[in-house]
């Protein structure tokens, strides 16, 4: 057995070739249809996997085949509480913003979360934009700090932890002022749209630049005053003290940046939210909330990259029945808890005993990928001579491999 401290919990899609038509047969096989496609191919039909992983190696518990259209902000959380039973509550599950939903929070009673806040909610766009005092932030992880506050949502009270990343910060500061670059076009156009227009007084014209300026993400348009415009009921040469029939006012106006909108946007960078249903800091510090959430990159997200590698030709399905295609989801999620389950193992293995085995570079490493392993078994060959078997190019290295994998016999060496 391997000790599990979290389960990691998402959903990839992975794009098919045919036209699968859907008889009323195939009722209880999943429907392959266009969705949301994580390999930016919206033109191809997909089906979706959804899968739980443990933290230790990132080794499969919980496969499911879904639906090409199928939502991962429903299919995960169904996953996980049909399965409630069979796994260990005490366990924390962690999950992306997708599935911070009201309805989703109330079906995870029961489990330990972990989840991300969507920054479209208003109240985490204020928190992520708002200004805290030098001393509330916590050094976390290196280059995170954090400001922990207590929330209630969908009738659960969590904590959120506001996180800030120095690496994310510097990297969205670019994109910040490409966004500004961007945005400074489209003021001077509804500037330009603004001064096209005729208004009835001056009041008027302050009000609509005004609601136009609340609306540009980071300038603003600076009142300079108005010009009159006086119209007569009729055209020629005006009669002696004639007056004029309306007076109508044009704007004068300017963009400029708002330093306000610009300050709060630069706040953001490289903010996130994390909620955890954990209310127990010494159980769950702050830090661990973080380290476990950024394990979903070494774990189910590190899954679906290797199921997606071109080396393993599953990146898109050639099969003609959505049956044949579920049962090729299963095959996959087999061979990935294989692959995860020998990779911890010999980790493990070097670990306890000290070994260690060549990378890449030639340096000693006890933390191997198991598909760099399989490149060094790449020249290692077997033949027979003389009716006798013989292993060739079997250097030190491959030996301790093999001895700790428990497969010597196999190599002749037992």
């Amino acid at each position: 057995p391997f000790p599990v401290r979290a389960l990691h919990a998402d959903a990839t899609s992975f794009h098919v070739h045919g036209r699968y038509e859907g008889t009323e047969e195939e009722a209880r096989a999943i429907r392959i249809a266009h969705g949301y496609s994580r390999d930016h191919r919206p033109d191809l039909k997909q089906w979706v996997m959804s899968l739980v992983c443990a933290d230790t190696g990132g080794i499969p518990l919980l496969f499911s085949p879904e639906d090409g259209n199928a939502s991962d902000a429903k299919t995960l959380v169904a996953l996980l509480s049909r399965f409630r039973e069979a796994l260990d509550l005490g366990e924390v599950v962690v999950l992306d913003g997708a599935n911070y939903t009201r309805e989703n929070l109330r079906a995870l009673e029961g489990f330990a979360w972990i989840l991300r806040v969507p920054a479209t909610l208003r109240e985490a766009r204020a928190l992520l934009e708002g200004e805290f005092a030098g001393e509330a932030w916590t050094p976390l992880l290196p280059g995170y700090r954090g400001v922990e506050v207590e929330r209630t949502y969908g009738g659960v009270r969590q904590r959120w932890l506001i996180l800030e990343s120095e690496e994310r910060a510097r990297a969205e500061e670019e994109g910040l002022w490409r966004r500004v670059a961007r945005a400074e076009g489209g003021a001077r156009k509804a500037l330009g749209r603004l001064l096209a227009r005729e208004f009835s007084c001056e009041a008027d014209a302050r009000r609509a630049l005004e609601e136009v300026s609340r609306g540009l993400p980071y300038h603003r348009l600076v009142y300079l005053g108005v010009r009159e415009e006086r119209r007569r009921g009729r055209v020629g040469r005006p009669r002696k003290g004639e007056a004029p029939v309306a007076v109508r006012y044009r704007l004068l106006a300017r963009v400029e940046v708002d330093e306000g909108k610009l300050e709060r946007a630069r706040r953001g960078l490289g903010r996130f939210i994390l909620a955890t249903n954990v209310l127990d800091r010494e159980g769950l510090p702050p830090w661990e909330v973080l380290r476990r959430y950024k394990d979903q990159a070494r774990t189910v997200e590190r899954g679906f990259r290797f199921l997606k590698d071109p080396l393993f030709f599953t990146e898109s399905t050639f099969l003609k029945r959505p049956e044949r295609v579920m049962a090729l989801g299963m095959v996959m999620a087999l061979a990935l808890l294989v692959y995860a389950l020998g990779e911890w193992e010999l980790r493990r293995r070097l670990e306890g005993t000290g070994s260690s085995l060549p990378d890449q570079k030639g340096r000693p490493t006890a933390k191997p990928t198991l598909r760099w392993v399989f490149q060094l078994f790449m020249w290692v060959r077997l033949v027979e001579l003389g009716g006798k078997l013989l292993v060739l190019n079997l250097a030190p290295h491959h030996e301790t491999a093999v001895r700790l994998l428990g497969a010597g016999r196999y190599y002749l060496l037992e």
